[in-house]
Parts: C-alpha cells; structure tokens; sequence
C-alpha cells in the first residue's frame, strides 16, 4: 500500500522537531509536501533509515513513526478535553463540598458543573452530575438538565426527580406527567419511558440502589 505525505504532515514533524524523512518507492510526496518541507527545512531521504549516520538527527525511524502516532493521539485528545479522563485525573474538580469522617457531604450546588449525558438519543441535549454515590452510600444522587428535547430510556433502578427550574415530561402507556417546579417524581424500577421538556428543566435526582439514573433501551 502508497504512503501519502501532504504538506499538514510535514508541519506537524517540523513541529515536533523532525528534521529528516526516510521515503521509498512505496511514498508518495504531494507538490505541496515539498514545498512545505523546503519551507520548514524539513529533508527528504531515500536512504534506508538504518543507514542513515548518527548526525542525522530526527530521521524517521520505526520509533519515529510510534512518536508521530503517539502526539498524533494526544494532541486529539487535547483537542477534544479527554487528556484528564484518560488519566484518570481532574485537574478542575466538578463541585465543592465539605466532608466529615463519619461520612457527612456538604455539596455547593452553585459549584456543580454539568457533564454531556449519553442518552443514546441523538440530538438529545441531556446533562448530568452525580455529587452523591458510591463507595460513599448505596443511593446516587445529582443534578441533571434536559434541554429542549426528549429521550426514551428504561430505568434500572428506582428514580425520584425533584424539579427545581422548568417542567420535566414523562410519557408512558400513551399518557404524559407533567412535572412543574417544586414537584417530586418517582419512577420504579423497569420501566420504559420517554422522559423530555418543552423548555429546560433542572432537577435533582436520586436513584437506588447506587448508579446512573437510568440505562439505554436495547
């Protein structure tokens, strides 16, 4: 199989310090690669990389290419906000809270910052932050938004939504609940329902046994 060179690659080596490039017959170099390299001061060789001499800093040997891969995959997952995730870091912690040892948690609910929710509905604008759960208690409890729009899910544990902004639909059995600001809804285990808002509803959710308040319907 050709290996295609375009001028986007050349910028990305230059950037990372590449100096030189081993090609072959089996490499294709675009016009607007070559430029670029003679731009970047970026040298095309058709010398073996392992034969290339100790000066020759920056060729493109087999640990050169596993380097391109490797910044190639973190710089996307820079660019997409996953580098924490992936490291299992927080370098900005989604809430504040105080704790006691015997287990009490005060949460600064102006300080929680939402998560995009997948909902396993497409286009479905759907956020959620769990500031209660386990190891700590055997309930899950957060905050959720549902932004102008709707969502069919089946619930795999108990559900009680308190309504604190908006109003939250839940349609079942050809029949809609409307829940206003103030209102407590609860949802039993099993049960498969379109849950939505004509507007943007916010509301404080608690589960049990601990999870996430509901589970994608197969």
């Amino acid at each position: 199989m050709k290996k295609l060179i375009c001028a986007a690659d050349v910028e990305e080596w230059v950037s990372s310090g590449q100096k030189r490039c081993c090609i072959d017959r089996n490499t294709i170099v675009t016009p607007a690669a070559h430029d670029k390299a003679r731009e970047l001061g970026l040298e095309f060789t058709d010398e073996p990389c392992g034969t290339l001499s100790s000066e020759a800093a920056g060729s493109e040997t087999q640990d050169d290419l596993d380097m391109n891969a490797i910044f190639k995959f973190f710089k996307m997952l820079s660019e997409k906000g996953m580098v924490e995730k992936l490291l299992g870091m927080t370098l900005d912690p989604p809430y504040q809270a105080e704790t006691d040892p015997t287990g009490l948690k005060l949460v600064r609910g102006r300080t929680v910052k939402m998560e995009a929710y997948d909902t396993g509905t497409s286009g479905a604008k759907v956020y959620r932050q769990e500031v209660i759960g386990k190891p700590d208690c055997s309930i899950s409890a957060g905050f959720m938004t549902v932004d102008h729009g709707c969502f069919q899910q089946e619930t795999a544990h108990e559900e009680t939504y308190i309504v604190m902004e908006g109003t939250l639909d839940v349609t079942l059995n050809e029949r809609t609940f409307t829940a206003h600001e103030g209102d407590v809804l609860f949802i039993p285990k099993g049960v498969k329902a379109i849950k939505g808002s004509s507007n943007c509803a916010r509301m404080f959710y608690m589960t049990y046994l601990a999870g996430g308040p509901d589970r994608k319907l197969q």
